[in-house]
């Protein structure tokens, strides 16, 4: 059975992962970052799965790349808002 109340918040996390996607793709600099923090995924899983080592290093680069992640799109999508609501001021 489905909660009535949940509707609202489902409707502004999706927005607000809508709005993340698109500041990710919103620069040819952003797709940049994206496509070279992936390499740093994926050299660090195979430099672990190759040479043995710990598991760990790759956990960490893992959550190290999320945290910086993390807080560099939330930069970029408060400083897109931002920008949008000034040109929206200018143009009325």
């Amino acid at each position: 059975m489905a909660v009535l109340g949940n509707e609202p918040r489902k409707n502004i996390i999706l927005k607000y992962m809508l709005e993340m996607a698109e500041a990710r793709r919103a620069t040819a600099g952003r797709r940049i970052y994206n496509y070279a923090m992936a390499a740093v995924l994926v050299a660090a899983g195979i430099w672990v799965f190759t040479t043995g080592a710990p598991g760990w290093i790759f956990l960490a680069v893992a959550a190290g790349d999320a945290a910086f992640d993390f807080f560099l799109v939330n930069s970029w999508v408060k400083h897109d808002a931002l920008r949008t609501s000034r040109s929206a001021g200018d143009s009325v």
